[in-house]
């Protein structure tokens, strides 16, 4: 078993299929075939399973992917670790984070790491939670900053980062704007513009009202927070957000933001890394610097607005 056999069953995993994985590899179907070949032949066990002219991956291929991800990914990882130690300090680091964290949150650290860092290329991938897990698994990031969940991801390590706190948006021609805090039922007369449905987001939104008794009425369902507080000033609804998109004065215009009365609503940050023994400095830099700016800031009283 070497390197190359495990490449191409990586690829023919990734690519659904023999003729695919070729073709991304620049390798015929056949020398395709030949290397999983080899390789079930030297593990005595099938790691695809024949059904019709599709292959499915087998338990077995399944658990050799899991060590495979993680073989390449050390490789990698001892390669930036060694260009490090020779001074070269070349490479990149790949960083997943939220939308909400990036925009409000990341851009004046992401810079800081660049001045001290200026030969590592840092890529910045944005999406939701569940989509940046993925990703991590897949190898395709480095870190990635999401909303903790209930269950640890498998084959990643996963560091606090405190919570966050998430509030009621109004416009502030609303009645209730008037208000210095809401009462439960405020809620239920309120017609929302929310998350998309099953994001890590949204099903923390859901559990909150199932908590306070209530079924909102949803009317828009959008992911980006500058979209939802557009809609929110131009009168089509409420939201929920969190307190970071709407703390500065200049992007809270015409907005009034509010806490429910003896209720509060936070979220869990986490910042997840590859559960590897060693991590090239870059990747150990950066996740201290997320670690100590992300945790500081959320452990910060958050003030009225």
């Amino acid at each position: 078993m070497d390197l190359h056999q495990l490449r191409v069953f990586q690829a023919a995993v990734k690519n659904g299929g023999f003729t695919r994985a070729g073709a991304a590899l620049h390798l015929s179907q056949s020398t395709v075939s030949q290397h999983i070949g080899q390789l079930e032949h030297e593990l005595g066990c099938s790691l695809f399973l024949r059904v019709g002219k599709r292959v499915v991956v087998s338990e077995a291929g399944t658990l050799l992917l899991q060590y495979t991800e993680k073989i390449f990914r050390d490789l990698k990882n001892a390669e930036m670790a060694v260009r490090e130690l020779s001074a070269l300090k070349r490479g990149t680091v790949r960083l997943g984070v939220g939308p909400t964290t990036l925009t409000y949150r990341l851009p004046q650290v992401l810079a800081d790491y660049k001045r001290r860092f200026p030969e590592i290329e840092l890529i910045v991938l944005s999406g939701n939670t569940e989509f940046l897990l993925g990703a991590m698994q897949s190898q395709n990031l480095d870190l990635a900053v999401v909303m903790q969940t209930d269950v640890a991801p498998k084959g990643l390590f996963v560091t606090s980062l405190g919570s966050e706190e998430l509030v009621v948006v109004l416009n502030q021609d609303h009645p209730l704007a008037r208000k210095t805090s809401l009462e439960p039922a405020d809620l239920s007369a309120l017609r929302f513009i929310l998350y998309e449905k099953n994001t890590a987001m949204q099903s923390l939104i859901d559990r909150y009202f199932e908590l306070l008794n209530i079924t909102p009425h949803i009317t828009m369902e959008v992911e980006n927070n500058e979209a939802i507080k557009s809609l929110v000033r131009a009168g089509l609804g409420a939201s929920i957000l969190p307190l970071c998109a709407v703390a500065q004065r200049s992007s809270s215009t015409q907005l009034r933001v509010l806490r429910v009365n003896g209720m509060p609503l936070t979220r869990n940050l986490a910042l997840v890394s590859v559960d590897a023994e060693i991590l090239p400095n870059a990747i150990r830099e950066l996740a201290s610097i997320l670690v100590t700016t992300l945790g500081r800031t959320a452990r910060k009283r958050a003030k009225s607005i």
